[in-house]
């Protein structure tokens, strides 16, 4: 179904569409469906919370953030804690995490590979819900679950069990990072072999059993020549959404920034030529223009929480021992649910620091002058792990988001004025760091359409 949009104009000149965006997590969801005037309030409406069942993993993925795996498994007894103490916070009512205005609550399994402890995964659901009903706590039926996996063991017994009784619930993404040459090549196992195989036999199987058609990939550099092929291949599977996005660990170069911008300009045309109703990350409307608040991009610095395997607790998994070893991880740790959070002077601080976190207080003159920093991304563990601080921005990805911008100006202009349900975005990316990553004749190419799309805009809308 095509949707015929409709949009009005900012006091800075941008155009801004009234639709919403086909995808929409359930945390943005309940805070869309219950937001309020008090942002204090509507911080907690709806919370993440992540289980690290693992540290062990069946593949050796290159790019993977999770630099220090391990054999330690997380215990039901250590999930039952970790599940009482949430609770506990919910009916004691005095935490900004959790709290009786608290409405939904997402609750995220990671490793490692999340379905080598797929049958603990299905012990602390049946607990969770279990002592929701008993304590009378309201959370029940508004929990989700959720977990992304790279399907090695996606038909185990175990697996199967969990996706059977709680498919309803659940949002479950397959890793597939695209077409087979890309995915075999990065994402290998411990013998070197490719996992593409197993990976879509399992997608194949969400897809025909319970409709799930998510989509998660991470593209690097040294796959961009990849990315058009990959999107249409999962475009092709029937995909509307599809989160991709570039890691934030390469430092990408104008030259990155061309071959992302000529990959997304043939999804774009492709997408526009079939008339197809998706949303494609890379593809945001939200890009263009300057970002219009001062809140941290990451949530990784107090709106969501991580547990380790021995309960101790952590801002997000790239702050725990897993992804920068533990005695990194020691300086943000905030307390375990067997000797309690926030008890210490040095838990509580951390805590503080992170909650001060803007996009001020991290940034550098250059970003918060840049006049197309809306929807540029960062990882706040990322930060942390690099220079000892999450309050220090690392830009690598500052070429990368520059030609994000350009392609998403391309798809929507063209989109417009091919098929018209959807707002044109002026990209305000100055012309030297447009021809920094653009040849001279496709730079004048994008311009043609932008001035094309503005003339349509301005007619259709009486403007003179």
């Amino acid at each position: 179904m095509k949707l015929k949009d409709s949009g009005s104009i900012s006091p800075e000149g941008r155009y801004i569409s009234l639709i919403r965006k086909r995808h929409e997590d359930y945390s943005n969801m309940v805070q869309r469906l219950y937001a309020g005037d008090d942002i204090s309030v509507n911080h907690a409406l709806c919370r993440n919370i992540t289980f690290q069942v693992t540290s062990g993993c069946n593949l050796r993925c290159s790019y993977c953030y999770e630099h220090h795996k391990g054999a330690e498994h997380m215990s039901i007894e250590t999930g039952r804690k970790i599940v009482d103490y949430l609770l506990d916070l919910y009916e004691q009512n005095t935490s900004d995490f959790i709290n009786r205005r608290t409405k939904a609550v997402v609750l995220d399994f990671i490793g490692g590979e999340p379905l080598l402890e797929a049958a603990l995964i299905e012990k602390i659901c049946d607990y969770w819900f279990a002592e929701c009903f008993r304590r009378g706590v309201p959370l029940a039926p508004f929990t989700r679950i959720s977990f992304a996996t790279n399907g090695k063991l996606w038909f185990s017994q175990e697996a199967q069990h969990l996706f059977e009784k709680y498919h309803e619930l659940m949002s479950v993404t397959i890793s597939i990072d695209g077409i087979q040459e890309l995915h075999d090549r990065y994402r290998i196992d411990a013998d070197g072999n490719g996992s593409f195989s197993t990976a879509w036999a399992a997608f194949q199987d969400a897809k025909s059993k319970y409709g799930w058609l998510n989509s998660k990939m991470t593209f690097v550099p040294g796959s961009f020549r990849y990315i058009a092929d990959s999107i249409k291949m999962m475009l092709d599977e029937g995909c509307t959404d599809i989160a991709c996005n570039y890691a934030y660990e390469p430092v990408y170069t104008p030259a990155d920034g061309l071959a992302l911008y000529e990959q997304m300009k043939s999804v774009s045309d492709y997408i526009i030529s079939k008339q197809l109703d998706v949303s494609i990350t890379m593809l945001d409307d939200i890009l263009g223009g300057k970002a219009m608040n001062n809140n941290n991009f990451c949530g990784g610095t107090g709106a969501m929480m991580s547990f380790a395997p021995d309960g101790s607790a952590y801002p997000c998994i790239r702050y725990a021992p897993i992804s920068i070893g533990k005695e990194k991880s020691e300086k943000v740790r905030f307390g375990s649910v067997y000797d309690g959070l926030y008890v210490m002077d040095a838990q509580r601080q951390a805590k503080a620091e992170l909650d001060a976190i803007t996009l001020t207080s991290q940034s550098s003159k250059e970003c918060l002058e840049c006049p197309v920093s809306a929807g540029c991304g960062w990882c706040s563990g990322l930060n942390y792990e690099m220079y000892g601080t999450a309050n220090k921005r690392f830009t690598g990805i500052c070429w990368a988001h520059k030609a994000r911008v350009l392609a998403s100006a391309y798809y929507h202009n063209r989109r417009y004025i091919e098929i018209g349900d959807c707002l044109p975005i002026k990209a305000e990316l100055p012309k030297d760091d447009a021809l920094e990553i653009l040849p001279a004749a496709d730079y004048e190419e994008f311009l043609k359409i932008e001035r094309a799309t503005l003339l349509k805009f301005a007619d259709e809308n009486g403007i003179g």
